[in-house]
């Protein structure tokens, strides 16, 4: 990978109050590491939710944290 791409968004991603965007492909690629469904991708908060594990996994500097240990537990 060339020093100047940036793994886990898109090829110009936008910064701001949103901040990275997740590439769609790796999106769909992705499963959640505990039970291997799909994860949804929340822009606000900069996390990966796996409804069926209850958890949200962070994305930091662009790199998503698939590790259970670092999830956030969803209430509810």
């Amino acid at each position: 990978m060339a020093t100047n791409e940036t793994p886990l968004t898109e090829s110009a991603p936008r910064r701001g109050a949103e901040g990275s965007r997740i590439d769609r492909r790796l999106l769909e690629i992705l499963v959640c590491p505990l039970t291997k469904n799909t994860l949804e991708y929340d822009s606000a908060r900069q996390e990966l939710i796996s409804r069926s594990a209850r958890l949200a996994y962070p994305i930091r500097d662009g790199i998503p944290i698939m590790l259970p240990d670092e999830g956030r537990v969803l209430e509810g």
